[in-house]
C-alpha cells in the first residue's frame, strides 16, 4: 500500500477550515487546542516525523500527540498516525483503527473520534511562517498602536510587536504583515502605516543586511527610521545606526535546516555534523544580540567548530551564529570563522564560504 509522504518542509502548522484556526500546543496542559486566529505563538509549529509508514507530530516543547488526546514526552505507536490527503493540502490524520483526529467539545481540544461532522477532521497543512519582532537603535519594539500607527514606543513584546516576514526570494524584497492582518506600506507625508493589502505595491520594501540588523527602503527609495516621537517613517536618502533595525525570530525557538542534499542533522556513523539527513535535528536557539545566537544541539551541549570549517555538536562553550534571512522561510548563517555555512555533496557540513551560493541557503 502507497503511504502519502508530503514534499513540505518538516516544520509544519494545522489549519482548521472548519473553525478558522490553527492547532496551538499547550505544555502546561498536555494538550493541543485548535483556538489560534493566527500563527504567530512558537507554540502552533510542529515537526512532522515520519517513521515506518506513520506520522508523528512534535510540540515545539519537544512532546508528541497521542492517541490519549494528550502530548506524552517519547514517541511510540500511540503517536503513530496515518495520513490521508486530498488536492489542496488537505490532509487527515487516524489511529488506523476508526478514530480520526479532529477538534471536540467547546474548547477545540484536538483529539481522536469517531464521529466528525462537516469535514472537521480536514486540515490544511502548511509550511511554519516566520514571524519576527523588530528594534529600534533606542532598543524599543516597533508595534501598530491605535490600529494602524507604527511606533518604536514598547519596551515589552506584544502581539502587536510581531509581524510576519514574507519576502520575494528573487528579488529581496519584503513585506511585513502585522497580527492585524494588514502590511506595512508607505503613506502621504512619508509615513508607514499598518493598512497596506497583500498585492499593493506601497507594502514592498527591500531589505539590506548588516551583521545581522536589517535595513528596510521603501518604495521612494528612502530608507525606514524612527522620528523623534518614535514613528516609522521612510525619511532619509542615506542610512545610518537610527535606520537599522534589531530582528529576531519571534516564533522559532529552534531552527530545522533543510539544504540542497537534505536536512542537517546528526549521523551515528559520523562524528561532524551532516547536510544529507532525512529526518532533522533540532537546533536549538538561544537569542544572544539581536540577529545573533547560540547554537544548541538536543542534549543541552553547544554548536563547536574545526579548523577546517566543519562543526560537531557537543561543544562546551556557546559560539556566536549570526542569521540573515533571505526569504520567506530562507535563511544563511554567518559562522563563528567569519564564513557562510554551506551543505556540500559529500554530505559534511561546512563553514568556509566567503560569498552567498545556493548551498549557503537554508530552508527552515
Amino acid at each position: 500500500m502507497w503511504t502519502p509522504r508530503p514534499a513540505l518542509h518538516a516544520h509544519v502548522i494545522l489549519y482548521s477550515p472548519l473553525h478558522r484556526c490553527y492547532a496551538r500546543a499547550d505544555p502546561t496542559l498536555s494538550r493541543v487546542w485548535v483556538d489560534a486566529p493566527i500563527p504567530y505563538l512558537g507554540e502552533c509549529g510542529f515537526l512532522l516525523h515520519f517513521q515506518d509508514g506513520c506520522y508523528h507530530l512534535e510540540s515545539s516543547t519537544h512532546c508528541f500527540l497521542s492517541h490519549l488526546d494528550r502530548l506524552v514526552s517519547q514517541p511510540s505507536t500511540q503517536t503513530a498516525f496515518h495520513m490521508q490527503v486530498r488536492p489542496g493540502g488537505l490532509v487527515a490524520l487516524s489511529d488506523g483503527e476508526g478514530g480520526m483526529l479532529y477538534a471536540q467539545g467547546p474548547r477545540l481540544l484536538l483529539g481522536l473520534g469517531s464521529s466528525p461532522h462537516r469535514g472537521e477532521e480536514w486540515f490544511i497543512l502548511q509550511h511554519c511562517p516566520t514571524w519576527v519582532s523588530l528594534r529600534s537603535r533606542s532598543r524599543k519594539f516597533l508595534s501598530v498602536i491605535y490600529d494602524v500607527e507604527v511606533y518604536a514606543a514598547s519596551e515589552h513584546l506584544t502581539p502587536m510587536s510581531l509581524f510576519q516576514f514574507e519576502s520575494d526570494n528573487d528579488n529581496l524584497t519584503l513585506q511585513l504583515r502585522s497580527a492585524n492582518g494588514c502590511y506595512l506600506a508607505q503613506r502621504r507625508h512619508r509615513t508607514v502605516l499598518a493598512n497596506g493589502h497583500p498585492l499593493e505595491c506601497d507594502t514592498f520594501f527591500r531589505m539590506h543586511w548588516n551583521c545581522g540588523r536589517i535595513i528596510l527602503q521603501s518604495p521612494n527609495r528612502r530608507f525606514l527610521g524612527i522620528a523623534p516621537n518614535g514613528l516609522l517613517m521612510a525619511s532619509v536618502t542615506i542610512p545610518g545606526p537610527n535606520e537599522e533595525f534589531g530582528i529576531r525570530l519571534a516564533n522559532r525557538p529552534f531552527l530545522v535546516l533543510r539544504g540542497r542534499y537534505g536536512y542537517v542533522g546528526i549521523s551515528p556513523e559520523h562524528d561532524l555534523m551532516q547536510c544529507n539527513m532525512d529526518q532533522p535535528n533540532c537546533i536549538h536557539l538561544l537569542p544572544c544580540r539581536q540577529g545573533i545566537y547560540h547554537f544548541q544541539a538536543q542534549g543541552g551541549s553547544f554548536w563547536s567548530i574545526t579548523s577546517f570549517g566543519t562543526f560537531r555538536p557537543w561543544g562546551k562553550f556557546a559560539l556566536n551564529f549570526c542569521i540573515e534571512l533571505q526569504g520567506s522561510n530562507l535563511l544563511t548563517v554567518l559562522a563563528p570563522n567569519g564564513f557562510y555555512m554551506r551543505s556540500d555533496r559529500s554530505g559534511t557540513l561546512f563553514a568556509d564560504s566567503e560569498d552567498i551560493t545556493k548551498e549557503c541557503i537554508w530552508e527552515f
